[in-house]
């Protein structure tokens, strides 16, 4: 009997330690998303394409409604200034549901809102949106944005 205790006792402290390593893992990959959450929401912010372009993958694809998607870096990069030659941001993402699907790849559902100024017409509008982020870590365990997709909330101005 004491040595299937011990046995028990073995596989049980085993299972213990995965069940606490795969935990550990689970937060530091949720630190490393919010972290580059709170980085692009700052950089977007900022108006700041070369702030926005290291937290995206170099195939990553940015997908705004009503455009064609931009994939890679230097088509990422087109996009970003011109969105940012239009636009002033003033908004706050909430993280929604944050989910690690595999050991380098996880998506963040988020909503943001505030406002925008339109350089072109002087006008600051209401800014509400849904976001789906799907982020892939790096070999330098760095978690960076690989898809990125929104669509407005709010109805739109007649």
């Amino acid at each position: 009997m004491t040595h299937s205790l011990s046995i028990r006792t073995a596989l049980a402290t085993v299972a213990f330690l995965c069940l606490g390593s795969a935990v550990g893992r689970a937060e530091e990959a949720k630190a490393g998303i919010e972290h580059t959450m709170a980085a692009y929401n700052a950089a977007l912010n900022g108006g700041d394409t070369s702030r926005v372009l290291p937290l995206y993958t170099e195939d990553g694809v940015f997908m705004p409604p009503f455009s064609q998607s931009a994939v890679g870096k230097t088509a990422i990069k087109t996009a970003y200034d011109a969105v940012f030659a239009e636009l002033k941001f003033h908004v706050k993402f909430a993280v929604v549901e944050l989910e690690q699907m595999a050991p380098t790849w996880a998506f963040v559902r988020t909503n943001s809102a505030g406002t925008t100024d339109h350089h072109s017409t002087g006008k600051t509008t209401s800014e509400a949106n849904q976001e789906l982020f799907v982020f892939k870590k790096g070999e330098d365990g760095t978690w960076r944005i690989a898809r990125y997709s929104f669509s407005p909330t709010n109805p739109p101005i007649p």
